[in-house]
């Protein structure tokens, strides 16, 4: 998710009384869609793993997603950029990063979170609504915005043939942020994914843009181009270098662009038990471009890949 500079943004507060009713009826409803996914969720997977288990106690949802991985490629999500793999996990990232006002912003959670796919090659995906500390006392700390995914899978084959996966994604939010924490409007991001490995080297990549569903004169549509290079040194650990780049089309940063470059490093999967993995990230976004709405931006991320026991 694309994060706009403040001047960009104003409190509930500076909205007119209507204004400000449909704003409260949005966040309403992000609020209640985000509860009713979760326990939607949680009531199919642990119905899942009661009553539909496989011989070797595995349950037959991750038994699904095993057999989709065996058909993609096998390497880690990068830090930014997002995979065209499909995975059922649950994700949590935490950010440092120092805005243009030099005073840092934490933000704790993202666009991921609970990632499953239900069905063949379609993954859904629950993201953990971001808490935002601006360590400033004239901002108030708050939640951003209520986010969904939705990936298909329209290609992809194995290491063993020609390693390689070609996804399409939209992303959806829902203005449901407190006080300066979200955007203005609800937004839509169609996003076209592609990687493809050579043996212990692989490269992802990314487009899509950010189509909000009003006040588009405020925020206008920024465009991201994502590509991840990334290694794998033995069993477990994959140091990468991303280049993420945005571009801005409408709104105050109307025709500017910024580009990053980000050093990461993972370590996983780590077993946990027969059915689930531990996999760590750290990594750091440095600015390249002289125009830069942050920069410096901290990155950690804790996954928890699962998927059915295999037999050896």
């Amino acid at each position: 998710m694309t994060i706009y500079p403040k001047s960009i943004t104003r409190p509930l507060e500076a909205l007119g009384a209507a204004s400000a009713y449909g704003a409260l009826r949005l966040r309403l409803l992000g609020v209640g869609m985000l509860r009713l996914s979760l326990r939607i969720l949680m009531i199919g997977l642990v119905a899942g793993s009661a009553a539909f288990a496989q011989d070797d106690g595995s349950p037959r949802w991750l038994e699904r997603a095993s057999i989709t991985r065996a058909k993609q490629p096998d390497w880690v999500t990068p830090l930014i950029t997002a995979s065209a793999n499909l995975e059922e996990a649950v994700i949590y990232d935490i950010s440092r990063k120092i805005p243009t006002n030099g005073i840092p912003v934490v933000t704790a959670g993202s666009n991921r979170g609970i990632q499953f796919v239900p069905v063949g090659a379609l993954q859904l995906t629950v993201a953990t609504s971001p808490y935002e500390f601006h360590n400033n006392t004239r901002v108030k700390n708050g939640l951003g915005d209520t986010q969904f995914g939705f990936k298909y899978r329209l290609a992809s084959s194995n290491i063993e043939h020609k390693d390689f996966a070609i996804s399409i994604a939209t992303g959806v939010s829902v203005p449901t942020g407190s006080y300066q924490n979200g955007q203005h409007s609800g937004t839509l991001t169609p996003t076209v994914l592609g990687e493809k490995g050579w043996g212990p080297f692989n490269v992802q990549s990314t487009i899509g843009i950010q189509i909000p569903v009003g006040d588009t004169y405020l925020t206008g549509q920024p465009y991201t181009f994502n590509t991840a290079f990334q290694y794998r040194l033995g069993k477990m650990l994959w140091p990468e270098i991303e280049v993420n780049a945005t571009g801005f089309k409408g709104g105050p940063s109307d025709g500017k662009k910024q580009t990053f470059l980000t050093p990461g490093l993972f370590v996983g999967r780590i077993p946990v038990n027969r059915n689930m993995g531990l996999t760590f990230g750290v990594g750091m976004q440095i600015a390249a471009t002289r125009y830069h709405t942050y920069n410096h931006n901290l990155l950690f991320s804790v996954r928890l890949p699962l998927e059915a026991r295999r037999e050896r």
